[in-house]
């Protein structure tokens, strides 16, 4: 067979995916979103009902305050990662990954165990209050989720500047100042504004933040579309208000769509990176900076296990744990913790593995034709455009009913977690792949190994670390994930992260924050595995 129709043939599962669970329910909410407006007028009403503008509104201003505080903090913690070479430098790197890795309801209740009502800093600084509640708590939440992933964009950008250039113009003695804006500045702001791109995306469509920080009175697109279609009952209205969805995230999508492939390598080696020895005053704040980010960060973390042992209701230290496995909490929830854990990381494990094999047949095709063009690639960002309460609502609106209904939710949650986690996976074992040499691989063919049999014993092997890598992102961001499973699940198939927010209005004391307690465990362990899979990859 043909490169092309092999790689046509491998990167089929992937197309006929993307097709059925993403194009085509997306295609069909957006078409019934005319019916239901029935002419213009119908549209203009959408637009005249002042919470749906609202809803607009705080997207709005949401996602730019979020994406502008991302940039702010995310920057030169950025610059001081990839400028920069110091001992602890790879590990600090990784655990930037920790927060967006982390599941959104966690960060969340970081922010709310830290400044809110009670809060661990609120008796020491209370005018830090104001970060614990409305448009604060929200803006906080999703800088401590967005600011390390445009870090980590700045940081791949600075790197990827030309290090012969940098070289030449210092030896010419060139001011720092002017290396920056001719040489490693440029890429640098490019990695960070599609960081910002980013942050603007996942912040604007933000929906624990204001579920759990503000109410409805600061709700999202999201929140709005998920309250029309499940509180509301209005299908029709909520389907309108998810093709304007669309059409909002299409722009800044496009934009970010537009600056990552500028974020690759110039070809040549990559700029040099300073040694401890050469920081300057300038070195020394950015270093001060991102130690007090990292701190942030991990206050976020150490806030939510506090919570999970403190005292509640005269008991004992710890008691709140033996709460959670009661029969109280099953009550509540209509299934036991053990068995919500136990849907969370079945759900999660068959997402990743989903993900894991349609990002194969992917790779095996780029292998088979580098640099072909295809309109596939772009097709596998579409998650990234399409935001989970739609992806959800569409899945629901055309597959349920094929399926047989709220029985089988349980496939919908898994294909929703695979399809969010997609673009990732791709992206984790692209990259990879894209720095392997063909030599290899040529020389396998040559000797009489098929394309198959010269992938998978010549470059299977040499994507080992990126494969773990992948599968374990595509596992923890399954964990995590709540938008999307909270809107599709049914008691039966509860996971962890929806039992956290349903035990917030229980009266059983305490019992949320074990709840919470326990799916940090679980997402911590899976991150550590990642972090060990990666170490794994680079040696």
């Amino acid at each position: 067979m043909r490169p092309r129709w092999l790689a046509v043939a491998a990167t089929l599962p992937l197309g006929i995916f993307l097709a059925a669970f993403v194009l085509l329910p997306v295609g069909e909410v957006v078409a019934s979103a005319f019916p239901a407006a029935g002419t213009l007028s119908g549209w203009a009403n959408l637009f005249a009902d002042p919470l749906n503008r609202e809803a607009l509104g705080n997207s709005i201003v949401q996602g730019g305050l979020s994406a502008g505080a991302s940039l702010l903090v995310g920057y030169p913690v950025g610059v001081f990662l990839g400028r920069y070479d110091w001992p602890g430098r790879r590990l600090v790197r990784s655990l930037l990954l920790l927060p967006f890795l982390l599941p959104s309801l966690l960060v969340v209740l970081g922010v709310a165990d830290l400044f809110g009502p009670g809060g661990l800093l609120l008796g020491l600084l209370p005018g830090l209050g104001l970060l614990g509640r409305g448009i604060g708590g929200i803006v906080a939440v999703n800088v401590a989720f967005n600011a390390p992933m445009v870090a980590l964009f700045t940081a791949v950008g600075a790197e990827s500047a030309s290090g012969p250039l940098e070289e030449s113009l210092a030896s010419l003695g060139t001011p720092p100042s002017r290396v920056y804006r001719d040489v490693w500045g440029p890429p640098s702001w490019r990695g960070a504004l599609a960081g910002a791109l980013l942050a603007f995306l996942f912040s604007a469509l933000a929906f624990a933040g204001p579920l759990l920080l503000a109410g409805p009175a600061q709700y999202t697109l999201e929140d709005r579309i998920w309250s029309l279609d499940q509180i509301l009952l209005n299908p029709g209205g909520a389907a309108m208000l998810a093709t304007l969805t669309l059409a909002f995230l299409a722009l800044p999508t496009a934009a970010y769509l537009l600056l990552f492939p500028r974020l690759a390598p110039s070809g040549s080696r990559p700029a040099p990176r300073l040694r401890r020895q050469n920081l300057s005053p300038a070195a020394m704040l950015l270093a001060g900076i991102t130690v007090g980010f990292a701190t942030a960060e991990a206050l976020l973390v150490a806030a939510v296990l506090d919570r999970t042992v403190e005292p509640v209701g005269g008991r004992a230290w710890g008691a709140s744990w033996s709460l959670l496995f009661g029969p109280a909490t099953t009550r509540s929830l209509g299934i036991s913790i053990g068995d919500a854990t136990l849907n969370t990381l079945a759900f999660a494990g068959a997402a990743a593995a989903i993900a894991v094999g349609l990002a194969l047949g992917f790779v095996f095709a780029r292998s088979l034709r580098p640099g072909a063009p295809s309109l596939l690639p772009a097709l596998t960002l579409l998650p990234l455009l399409i935001s989970p309460i739609l992806l959800a609502f569409a899945l629901a609106s055309v597959w349920e009913p094929i399926l047989g209904g709220p029985r089988e939710a349980w496939i919908l949650i898994v294909v929703s977690q695979a399809t969010l986690g997609l673009p990732f996976v791709i992206q984790s074992l692209s990259v990879p792949l894209d720095g392997l040499s063909a030599a290899p691989r040529e020389a396998a063919r040559t000797l009489g190994a098929g394309p198959w049999t010269a992938f998978t014993d010549i470059d299977l092997p040499r994507l080992r670390g990126g494969l773990t890598v992948a599968g374990l992102f595509a596992f923890a961001f399954g964990l995590g994930e709540f938008t999307a499973t909270y809107f599709l699940v049914t008691p039966s198939f509860t996971t962890l992260t929806v039992a956290v927010y349903r035990l917030q209005g229980v009266r059983l004391p305490g019992v949320a924050d074990a709840a919470a307690g326990l799916l940090l465990v679980v997402s911590a362990l899976a991150i550590a595995g990642l972090a060990l899979g990666g170490g794994r990859g680079r040696s």
